[in-house]
């Protein structure tokens, strides 16, 4: 099946399961089953609060929180198998602390959270580090949801660092997690904040990248752990590019985008490692 099969696919099992419930007929209970055996994920990235539209820092704050709020709200109404954040959750580091405790409980699907650079800073501290994950609890972890891996890492651990211990650390985890991840045959989506590449495979370093010099080994570990997706954020622009086998997304933001894009967050359909789609969500 082709993606665009696939997309009309589920469009028609999305009536079959409305129909279901008026009682239809044996076949449409079979495409209500393929609908569940999929993985939905909401893709949201870059809330950034103090980005976004505004004359003064405080309007420009305020004009991201209440946009992310809705997306908040609108999430939860689709319910999907889980919400993902890729990161750069505020402007300043600063305020990671100021609405996010607030905020986090609001999701009333399971969530998962990347933290980006605007979150650690370009060159993370023990001090920053320690106050975002005293509000998120981690910087990067791998779990299940319906039979796939999902591991989420912590980018920012490709620039330099003052921390080695836990840069060593963080890698070794990583390598653990590709390792195990080989047994669930290409049922492994990777996350982070910062995409392997943003228009080129062999594009020159740049703030919107991992460093050239291990940028293919990189992805080459995540292809040989099973991966076919990598879920990022950190571009502020819808983003579709591939390499060899592995296909990285990027979503628009509820701050600020770069490419024009309205405000919104993708829904991530997938049944295999190929067949998926990737539609976009509009926040007013």
């Amino acid at each position: 099946m082709n993606r665009r099969e696939f997309l009309f696919g589920a469009a028609a099992t999305a009536g079959a399961i409305s129909a279901i419930a008026a009682g239809e007929s044996a076949h449409e209970k079979d495409a209500m089953a393929s609908a569940k055996s999929r993985l939905r994920i909401a893709h949201l990235t870059d809330p950034q609060f103090g980005f976004g539209p505004g004359k003064s820092a405080a309007q420009k704050y305020a004009s991201d929180l209440a946009r992310f709020e809705r997306e908040i709200e609108i999430v939860n109404e689709m319910k999907p198998d889980l919400a993902l954040i890729t990161g750069d959750l505020t402007n300043n580091n600063n305020d990671v602390t100021k609405d996010w405790p607030r905020l986090l409980p609001k999701f009333k699907v399971p969530l998962a959270v990347a933290p980006g650079n605007h979150d650690l800073g370009n060159s993370i501290t023990k001090p920053v580090l320690d106050r975002y994950l005293s509000v998120f609890g981690y910087d990067y972890k791998a779990f299940d949801v319906k039979g796939w891996r999902i591991i989420v890492g912590n980018t920012q651990f490709w620039r330099k660092t003052e921390l080695k211990e836990e840069k060593d650390r963080y890698e070794g985890w990583l390598k653990d997690e590709c390792r195990k991840a080989k047994a669930l045959n290409g049922r492994v989506i990777f996350a982070g904040h910062i995409p392997p590449f943003a228009d080129r495979p062999d594009e020159k370093d740049s703030y919107e990248n991992y460093p050239k010099a291990g940028r293919t080994a990189r992805m080459e570990m995540y292809l040989n752990a099973g991966a076919r997706f990598f879920l990022a954020g950190h571009t502020h622009r819808f983003i579709a590019h591939g390499w060899k086998d592995l296909t990285i997304l990027n979503p628009e933001t509820t701050s600020t985008n770069f490419d024009t894009r309205p405000h919104g967050f993708r829904i991530f359909d997938i049944a295999d490692k190929y067949d998926y789609s990737y539609n976009f969500v509009k926040i007013r």
